[in-house]
């Protein structure tokens, strides 16, 4: 797990976790519990770099273990980063 950084979008703090295809993923550095569900709507980034599909933000005691959300997910700036996406924002 990286620093804490500041996104040159939106300015919030940021963290960078390297993924295992090598590339780094900005995510909020806030831990975010999570139940594992394969059927989920979450996505949750783990220090390991997987990514999982669960529901986030459960209690502590049904948690499964931590993550962290992927910037992408918050950032009102997320558009002008996807290629060839929107260019909102």
């Amino acid at each position: 797990m990286g620093d804490i950084a500041q996104c040159r979008s939106c300015g919030e703090r940021i963290m960078f976790i390297r993924m295992k295809s090598g590339k780094n993923m900005p995510v909020n550095p806030t831990f975010v519990n999570f139940k594992k569900n394969p059927e989920g709507k979450d996505r949750i980034v783990l220090p390991s770099g997987d990514v999982i599909a669960c529901d986030a933000n459960v209690g502590v005691e049904d948690a499964d273990g931590f993550g962290y959300v992927s910037h992408f997910a918050t950032c009102p700036m997320a558009g002008k980063h996807r290629k060839g996406g929107r260019k909102d924002g």
